[in-house]
């Protein structure tokens, strides 16, 4: 009864931080939109330089004189996947800042669908009929969205969001192939190399407003840093359906912010392939669900 107990806290507090932190990460455009003179690479470089400052602190607390071994310890495996997630992170500020944010959240929600196939392929792992069916429906409504794109010159922002699922999906197959790898110090590679990225393409020339600056730590340090330890800790106590479920939260909520407070609207293209691929994303998450509930209730 106790370890029932204690199981059940660590799973309300899973449940409770994953839907703190994708309400907090839905504000990612309405902030993006709300810098005034920074440019792409200048907001890429110190939101990188906040998000690994927020990650180191969480290691050196948690690891204390281990920290240095830590990071050493991802070998091969966790370097690249330090490098796909911070090549992710590069092309989802490009994405949001070259198109809608309703055109990037709604792009990168395919990641669940990539994810599935990457595992096939690499993993051997099985695609299910649910997933092959609104795996379909997805595309159709990516295909909706790019072609309304296409049409007011916007696709490289779609093509953009496409790379930040496929790459974000990499990193996550990368993590699933050695499961002995710690995520958290990956997730520290990937703020460097991204940093590092920028710094190069801005040839150190990085000045930026104080109000700027601020809401660049908001979106690495404050926002991103803390979702990311709250994912880490929460995808040890619930199913990866359920984790999808929070991700439909972020997505949905997302461009309801930038329309309500920056008046950014959304196309007809968008809000129809959009839905579409949200409630492909939706129906696969509840069966998958259904089915693990289902199989623990027979075994039990």
């Amino acid at each position: 009864m106790i370890v029932k107990s204690v199981t059940d806290n660590q799973r309300f507090l899973a449940i409770a931080l994953m839907t703190l932190g994708s309400i907090l990460i839905s504000f990612n455009g309405l902030v993006l939109r709300s810098i005034e003179m920074a440019d792409n690479w200048t907001i890429i470089f110190y939101r990188s330089l906040a998000f690994s400052s927020a990650i180191f602190l969480y290691l050196f607390i948690k690891y204390r004189r281990i920290f240095l071994l830590q990071i050493k310890n991802v070998g091969p495996y966790g370097w690249f996947a330090g490098l796909v997630l911070g090549i992710s992170n590069v092309c989802f500020i490009l994405s949001m800042t070259s198109t809608t944010v309703a055109n990037t959240v709604f792009t990168i929600s395919l990641i669940p669908f990539i994810t599935a196939v990457l595992a096939f392929f690499i993993l051997g792992e099985k695609l299910t009929k649910i997933t092959i069916y609104t795996m379909i429906t997805a595309l159709l409504g990516v295909l909706i969205m790019f072609y309304g794109a296409l049409q007011v010159g916007e696709i490289l922002g779609n093509v953009l969001a496409l790379f930040t699922a496929i790459f974000f999906s990499i990193f996550t197959v990368v993590l699933r192939v050695n499961r002995s790898v710690d995520m958290l110090p990956c997730l520290l590679l990937s703020g460097v190399i991204a940093m590092l990225v920028s710094l190069s393409l801005k040839m150190g020339v990085l000045q930026i407003s104080f109000h700027d600056i601020l809401l660049c730590f908001l979106l690495g340090g404050i926002m991103s840093g803390f979702v990311n330890i709250c994912f880490v800790f929460a995808s040890r106590h619930l199913i990866a359906a359920e984790v999808t479920l929070f991700f439909f939260l972020e997505i949905s909520l997302s461009p309801t912010w930038v329309w309500l407070f920056a008046n950014e609207t959304t196309s007809v293209n968008t809000l129809i392939g959009g839905s579409v691929i949200l409630i492909s994303l939706l129906v696969r998450a509840l069966w998958l669900r259904y089915i693990i509930q289902k199989s623990v209730g027979t075994h039990g």
